[in-house]
């Protein structure tokens, strides 16, 4: 089978039906509550409906031309050209796949709703008052009626199942298992099978047999990522499928692909920084600016930082190409994490060919977690209101960081590093808070592989009046930096500048002085020791808040015993991380650190005259 497409640039499509005739297709786009219908053969599209809340399903009662969608948020919607839109049902629970029973005495809507489990009719003649058919499905999502309306043939998500519901009596059998997020459904020519659409990650196509036996056979695989809705035509001969960002046709020798619009226009640059919670950033070598805007095609491709769970802003300027006309265009972009909420514009372009600054904003609020993006958008820009052909611009890649709040010292003297950025948001991946952050720098640090402590004096190599966080970095990724050896000043200053860089607090502080140790495994070996045959004459470490026996440390240059008595043998290495430091009474790092005496824990004490965040270099 030949997969072809049809539109592209959809913005989260979802549900598809093609006229009887198998001349015009209608879909919904999920993301940006909008319903549009496509003349199939010549890809010329005409947005019908905006303003819908994030629509599910479309379908046409092609005897009275009336539009049925389904709305997450609840709702049925009609639409008709005399009437416009109204609203005709409401049965709740995030209505999805619409079916409709029509006869001389009966119109039936049905749907089920994913977050209730229930299969509903609504009775178009009574108003569209809702009744409860049957219940307990797994987030079912997909819905089918046989042609003597007697089942209904459901996909429940909980289970990847095909359930069999009567409708006289609600009771459910189970027909078929194994799918993978199966969603919606479709009749075959027959009547006695269906064409199943699997979500990611098959993101395929099958037809199940309703038998007996019920067999499940592949029509194709390599869909379009997500794929949602399917519809055939008369014969089976094309079936169409709505996926997340396009409209595509299977069928089995290829069809004549809708000639491709010229792009009127191309994205000619990009700024991300320039809304509050955009971070500006520089490159350390050669303590230089990020320029803005960030991307400029054929020139550079800049990285840009957000504060998590942003919405960001972007401009855009365009350059116009010779396919050009003047009038409204809608432009947006696909891409990971939803692309660009598509905006209609009308670009006027300068003497040299450059629009206006137009201000677009990304889909969806960036994630609330630390993360290194490469976020890709699928440009696209189409005359409206049509009927018009959507015309593919160019597809760009950006680099975003995320971290969690606003940059701590030194970064709020010192515009942050992308270097010290791509470092620790690597590191801290997925870290949703700032402890979770800073426990996995920690983490990261102490298993790093290239720096190991300095047993021979213990001196600090990178720097104690200022922090030279370049060649820690250089080292970092594989260069010599000021070579391998470290202590613990040299490791509080890493764990706790990469640390502030994502919206951490910490500091770093000493304990002294001259104290004696429990055995320790000390960064860069795999052996419990005590160093330098004593203790410490001082250990430095990040830590919080005041940096008192009442707060919390994070030590990435060492691992103490994490057993009931330190002291001795077994030991269980354990790496401090948001560890009370604690007093010499209780079982927390101070006690596990240093043995309970006179010369061990009693001389380990918190020393807040040190406690800083040093400048960097």
């Amino acid at each position: 089978m030949q997969i072809d497409d049809v539109v592209l640039g959809l913005a989260a499509g979802v549900g598809v039906r093609l006229s009887p005739d198998g001349k015009t297709a209608y879909y919904v786009e999920w993301s940006i509550g909008r319903l549009c219908k496509v003349e199939v053969q010549t890809g010329m599209v005409t947005t019908v409906l905006t303003g819908l809340e994030l629509p599910q399903d479309v379908l046409v009662d092609w005897t009275t031309n009336e539009i049925f969608i389904s709305e997450r948020t609840g709702s049925i919607v009609k639409v008709t050209a005399k009437e416009g839109r109204r609203d005709v049902s409401e049965p709740g629970f995030a209505p999805h796949q619409l079916a409709l029973v029509s006869n001389a005495t009966v119109r039936h809507l049905y749907t089920v709703c994913f977050d209730s489990g229930r299969l509903v009719q609504m009775d178009l003649n009574a108003g569209g008052a809702v009744k409860m058919i049957g219940g307990g499905l797994g987030h079912p999502v997909g819905i089918v009626i046989d042609a003597a309306a007697k089942f209904a043939y459901v996909t429940e998500q909980d289970s990847g199942a095909l359930t069999q519901v009567e409708l006289a009596t609600g009771a459910a059998k189970r027909l078929y298992t194994g799918l993978t997020a199966p969603f919606y459904l479709d009749w075959d020519r027959t009547g006695a099978a269906v064409f199943c659409i699997q979500r990611d990650p098959a993101n395929s196509l099958v037809r199940i047999e309703l038998g007996p036996p019920v067999v499940s056979s592949l029509v194709v695989n390599g869909l379009a990522w997500r794929p949602s809705g399917v519809a055939t035509n008369a014969d089976d001969s094309l079936l169409y499928v709505c996926s997340d960002r396009e409209l595509e046709v299977i069928s089995a020798k290829g069809v004549p692909p809708p000639p491709p619009a010229k792009p009127p226009f191309e994205i000619h640059s990009i700024q991300f920084n320039y809304r509050e919670r955009a971070i500006p950033l520089m490159h350390h070598v050669p303590r230089a600016p990020v320029v803005t805007p960030e991307f400029e095609k054929g020139v550079r491709n800049e990285p840009a930082c957000f504060v998590a769970g942003a919405l960001p802003r972007i401009q855009v300027v365009l350059r116009r190409l010779p396919a050009f006309v003047p009038g409204t265009y809608t432009l947006g972009a696909t891409g990971s994490h939803g692309g660009v909420r598509y905006k209609d514009v009308v670009p006027a372009f300068n003497a040299i060919g450059l629009s206006n600054v137009i201000e677009l904003e990304l889909m969806w609020p960036l994630p609330h977690t630390v993360e290194r993006l490469d976020v890709s958008f699928d440009w696209y820009a189409r005359l409206t209101p049509g009927p018009a052909v959507t015309a593919a611009l160019s597809n760009t890649t950006h680099r975003v960081y995320i971290v969690l709040k606003r940059p701590e010292q030194p970064w709020k003297t010192m515009t942050p590093w992308v270097a010290a950025l791509e470092r620790a948001c690597v590191w801290a991946a997925g870290a949703p808070n700032v402890d979770e952050a800073a426990a996995l720098i920690t983490e990261r640090y102490n298993s790093c592989g290239v720096v190991s402590y300095d047993t021979n004096s213990g001196a600090t190599m990178y720097g104690d009046a200022t922090f030279n966080l370049s060649e820690m970095l250089e080292r970092l990724n594989g260069g010599f930096g000021l070579g391998e050896k470290v202590n613990c000043t040299d490791s509080a200053n890493t764990v706790s500048t990469l640390t502030n860089i994502l919206g951490c607090e910490l500091w770093q502080s000493k304990m002294g002085w001259i104290f004696d140790l429990n055995p320790v495994i000390a960064i860069g070996y795999n052996v419990w020791a005590i160093p330098f045959q004593s203790g410490f004459s001082y250990h430095e470490v990040p830590w919080k808040g005041a940096c008192t026996e009442s707060d919390n440390v994070f030590d990435g240059c060492l691992k103490v015993d994490a057993d009931a008595d330190p002291t001795q043998s077994p030991h269980a290495p354990l790496l401090p991380t948001n560890m009370l430091f604690g007093d010499c009474a209780a079982m927390n790092y101070r006690l596990r650190l240093c043995p309970p005496t006179p010369g061990g824990c009693a001389k380990c004490q918190p020393d807040t005259t040190t406690r800083q965040r040093r400048p960097i270099a």
